[in-house]
C-alpha cells in the first residue's frame, strides 16, 4: 500500500496523542473551609486538543505556555483564537507543551 493512501486513511481516524490531569479547585465554606478537588483530562488528539468543557481545534491555537509555582500547582495557558485558557496542573506539562507546540506550526 503506498504512504498517500495510508495517510488518507488515517487522516479520519481521531487519534488520542497525550493526556494531561487538570485539577479544578472549588473552596467551600460552611462551618469550615473544605477544598474540593476534581480532577478532569486535557487531551491531546491528532487534530484538536479537547478539556472536558472546551474544544479547540489546532489549527486555532497560536500557543502554550506554562508558569511554574512554589505549590503544587501549576497555571497552564491555551492560547487561542477565542482567548486564553488556564488550566490548573499538578504534573510538568512540558511533553504536552512540546507535543502541542509541534503540532500547531503545521498551521501557522
Amino acid at each position: 500500500m503506498n504512504h498517500s493512501i495510508i495517510r488518507d486513511i488515517y487522516k479520519g481516524v481521531k487519534m488520542k496523542l497525550f493526556s494531561l490531569s487538570y485539577f479544578v479547585i472549588t473552596r467551600k465554606i460552611d462551618l469550615n473551609m473544605q477544598i474540593i478537588e476534581e480532577e478532569k483530562n486535557l487531551i491531546l488528539w491528532n487534530d484538536k486538543v479537547t478539556s472536558e468543557e472546551q474544544t479547540f481545534l489546532l489549527k486555532a491555537i497560536h500557543d502554550i505556555s506554562f508558569k511554574p509555582s512554589r505549590n503544587q500547582y501549576k497555571m497552564l495557558y491555551l492560547h487561542t483564537n477565542r482567548g486564553v485558557f488556564s488550566f490548573v496542573v499538578k504534573d510538568n506539562p512540558e511533553e504536552m507543551i512540546r507535543l502541542i507546540k509541534s503540532r500547531i506550526k503545521d498551521y501557522q
